[in-house]
């Protein structure tokens, strides 16, 4: 997949790509997107979430940090990477609560205005527009750009929180609009069919080099196992509670937003939780670490996710455990499952006692050879050329 003549046909195209932030911690959009940016020009439109903010915490954060991008202060401040050369980043004014009609409708207005300030100041002619975020909805299609392509990373219409009805609403109008569609694990692909044009699947890639550790001995009296990444419903907290209750020496590393109630585990000596770190320094933050888990629920909402944090896992070096997902299954002979609470003892215990239970050296060759992000933009650009005759 990474041949060097890759790429060759998708340049000197100029795109817009509604996404989230940019460079803050990059989603799988951004990763996907950058080895296409130094041949072509690119409109990067950060937009806001789907769900109304609440009064907690973890959304006046948010809020706050959003309204400093808008008071336009120094993206360095707010610890964010500057864009290449190529990359002009946006960030129109918006007001959440979608659920109103009169708020989307003023939203269409204010990002309209925005981009096409932008597409006028850069002479800028969009052949193609490229969405992860369901509310853009409403603004692709008004940019005279050529071809819409949808990237669905997640079935937001079961997430907590949010209104499942206008989310399905919004998915569709999407989808309608769409010219090509990818999606990000084989559920979703299922599930995000359409009468005018292909689903294909095109799952997560990594850094391998970025998440690469030195080997490390483990030491029996202190084994440090690691989750990384939003820390949010989907995570079987009673998994990690039952883990330190039941094996001494453990201490278990929580690294990234909290977005929900973590009471029973935040008071656990042996349980310590660190705010997210930038992209970045993340490799040297977990460098320490034993173990990897990926303890999810087993559900309609996980049954859909291809959790972005999984081949960034693999790429450690180190043993992962993770909940069977149906997106880990397909990379089960690379990691070890465990479907309950106790087997998740077991295969630490197995682990402890160099006892593997699983294959998993060969995982380094495999993501190297066709999981790097590279990979995946060739293949996302070929897709998109061959099936979009562009």
């Amino acid at each position: 997949m990474e041949k060097s003549s890759t790429l060759n046909e998708f340049k000197n195209l100029d795109i817009i790509v509604f996404g989230e932030d940019f460079s803050s911690h990059p989603q799988s959009l951004e990763h996907l997107m950058r080895p296409l940016f130094d041949d072509n020009r690119v409109i990067w439109v950060e937009t806001i979430g789907l769900r109304s903010p609440k009064i907690n915490l973890y959304d006046l954060k948010k809020v706050f940090r959003k309204i400093l991008v808008w008071c336009r202060l120094n993206r360095s401040l707010l610890h964010k990477k500057l864009p290449p050369e190529t990359v002009s980043v946006v960030t129109p004014f918006m007001v959440p609560y979608n659920q109103f009609s009169f708020i989307r409708k003023l939203n269409t207005y204010l990002v309209t205005k925005c981009v096409r300030q932008k597409i006028k100041g850069l002479n800028f002619k969009p052949l193609l527009t490229i969405t992860s975020v369901i509310n853009s909805c409403d603004y692709i299609g008004l940019f005279n750009e050529k071809k819409i392509i949808f990237v669905c990373v997640d079935e937001f219409s079961l997430w907590p929180g949010l209104d499942s009805k206008m989310v399905s609403g919004m998915e569709k109008k999407l989808i309608d609009k769409s010219d090509l569609i990818f999606a990000t694990s084989s559920e979703l692909v299922k599930n995000k069919k359409s009468n005018s044009c292909e689903t294909i699947l095109l799952t997560h890639g990594v850094d391998y080099s970025h998440f690469k550790l030195p080997a490390k001995v483990i030491h029996k009296d202190k084994v440090n196992i690691c989750y990384f990444g939003l820390f949010d419903e989907r995570t079987d907290q009673s998994i990690i509670k039952h883990i330190v209750d039941n094996l001494e020496n453990i201490v278990i590393h929580i690294i990234g937003k909290v977005a929900c109630d973590n009471s029973i585990l935040k008071n656990h000596s042996r349980i310590q939780f660190y705010d997210s770190v930038s992209y970045d320094v993340l490799p040297a933050k977990i460098e320490n670490m034993d173990i990897f888990i990926l303890p999810y629920f087993m559900n309609e909402l996980t049954k859909n996710i291809n959790p972005l944090k999984l081949k960034e896992y693999l790429s450690t070096g180190r043993p992962v455990i993770s909940t069977p997902l149906p997106e880990v299954l397909q990379l089960k002979k690379y990691l070890y499952i465990a479907k309950t609470k106790s087997e998740f003892l077991t295969v630490i215990e197995s682990i402890l006692n160099n006892l593997p239970i699983q294959n998993i050296e060969s995982a380094a060759d495999y993501i190297q050879k066709s999981e790097t992000w590279k990979a995946k933009a060739n293949f996302f650009s070929n897709t998109i050329v061959s099936k979009l005759s562009i």
